[in-house]
C-alpha cells in the first residue's frame, strides 16, 4: 500500500539475526509498500535510533535481553505515539503480549513467522497509516494546532502564512469562507481561553462579523486584522503566555507520572500537536519531554527507596508496568541498582 508515490518506513527489532535478515528482506520485496529504515538486535537500540528519526511502523520480537517489546511499545506510546507497533509473539507469551494493549499495540503476529499472514497485517498497516494521513479532520485539527501554536509565541507572520494556509485548504463546499473562518477563531479564542484564562472580547477582535462575510478578498482582509488584534492583546499580558503553558505541561507530568502518560496526552492539554509540544517543552525549560518525566519519576523512586518501600510497588508508582524494567532504567540514570542506591545512602 503506497501513499502518493512514496514507501512507509519500519524498522525491525529481533535479537535473532536470521529473524531480522528474513523479516527485513521480505518487507522490501512483497511490495506491501514499506522500506525497512533499519534493524536492530535489542529494543534498546531502536530507542536510540527513534530518538533521532521518525519511522511509520516498528515491528519487534516480545522478548529481547535488555528492553523488550512492550518496554519499547512504552516508549513509543510515551514519546512517538504517532508511530504503529507490531509485535512479534510466540505462543506461550501470547498473554504476556495483551500487556501491550495499554501502550496501543493493534497487531500481533505469531513466531514462527508465517510470511503470508505478515503481508496481511503491513497491507492492513498500510491502509490505516493511509487513511490517518488523508483525513480531512485530522489535517483541520492539526492545522488549526499549527495556527495555535503560532497565536502562543506570537510570531505574527507564521501565524498569518498557517491562517492563510487554513484559509486556502477549505474543503467545506457546503460553508461560506467567511462561515470558516469564524469557526476558526471560536476554535483558538476558546483554547486560549480554557488553556491560559485569556479571554478575547469583542472590543479586542470581533470575529462574529466575518459570519455574514461571502467575498473572498475580504474574509482574508478581515481575517488578518482580526489575528492580529489577538496577538496584539497576547503582548500585553504581563506573564508571557510560553511560560503559562511550560507551567501547564510541568503541572501536568508532576501530576499525572505514576500512569502511562504519553507526550500526546502532554499535547492535549495545551492543545498542541506532539511534535510541536516536544520542540517547544525543549526550548523553554533545556530538557526533552522524555528526559524530564523520567527525572520526575526517577527522583520519586529515590525518595521511595529511602522509605523502604518494595520495588515492584515503587515500580507502578513510578509508571512501569514491570519491575525489571524499572530497575534497568534506574540503573541507568544513577549508574546503580536501587538496591546499591539505598545501601550507598
Amino acid at each position: 500500500m503506497k501513499e502518493c508515490g512514496f514507501m512507509f518506513k519500519v524498522i525491525v527489532v529481533d535479537d535473532e539475526l536470521i529473524i531480522r535478515s528474513s523479516i527485513s528482506s521480505f518487507i522490501n520485496d512483497c511490495g506491501a509498500g514499506f522500506t525497512v529504515a533499519g534493524s536492530f538486535r535489542d529494543g534498546s537500540d531502536a530507542i536510540k535510533y527513534l530518538e533521532e528519526n521518525d519511522v511509520d511502523l516498528v515491528i519487534s520480537d516480545i522478548k529481547m535481553v535488555t528492553v523488550s517489546g512492550i518496554d519499547l511499545a512504552q516508549y513509543i506510546y510515551e514519546n512517538k505515539p504517532w508511530i504503529h507497533v507490531i509485535l512479534l509473539s510466540g505462543y506461550t507469551e501470547f498473554e504476556y503480549a495483551k500487556a501491550a494493549i495499554k501502550y496501543n499495540v493493534k497487531e500481533y503476529i505469531t513466531k514462527p513467522t508465517n510470511f503470508d499472514d505478515l503481508k496481511n497485517t503491513l497491507i492492513r498497516m498500510g491502509t490505516l497509516i493511509t487513511e490517518q494521513h488523508s483525513n480531512d479532520i485530522s489535517v483541520f485539527l492539526e492545522s488549526i494546532m499549527q495556527l495555535y501554536a503560532a497565536v502562543i509565541a506570537k510570531n505574527i507572520s507564521l501565524a498569518e502564512s498557517q491562517l492563510k494556509l487554513l484559509l486556502d485548504n477549505n474543503t467545506r463546499k457546503n460553508e461560506q469562507l467567511g462561515q470558516y473562518a469564524f469557526n476558526i477563531f471560536e476554535i483558538i479564542i476558546d483554547k486560549l481561553y480554557a488553556n491560559l484564562n485569556i479571554r478575547i472580547t469583542s472590543d479586542i477582535a470581533d470575529y462574529t462579523v466575518l459570519r455574514e462575510t461571502v467575498d473572498y478578498d475580504k474574509t482574508y482582509e478581515l481575517s488578518a486584522l482580526i489575528l492580529e488584534c489577538i496577538v496584539n492583546h497576547l503582548l500585553t499580558k504581563d506573564k508571557k503566555t510560553d511560560n503559562i503553558v511550560v507551567d501547564k505541561l510541568i503541572q501536568f507530568i508532576n501530576e499525572n507520572f505514576s500512569r502511562n502518560i504519553s507526550l500526546q496526552d502532554a499535547a492535549e492539554t495545551v492543545f498542541f500537536n506532539p511534535a510541536y509540544c516536544s520542540r517547544f517543552f525543549k526550548e523553554q525549560t533545556g530538557e526533552k519531554f522524555s528526559d524530564y518525566l523520567l527525572k520526575v519519576r526517577m527522583q520519586h523512586a529515590a525518595r521511595l527507596l529511602k522509605e523502604n518501600k518494595k520495588i515492584n510497588d515503587i515500580s507502578k508508582e513510578c509508571g512501569y508496568h514491570s519491575s525489571g524494567y524499572f530497575t534497568r532504567v534506574f540503573k541507568d540514570y544513577y549508574n546503580c541498582t536501587p538496591s546499591e542506591y539505598i545501601h550507598n545512602s
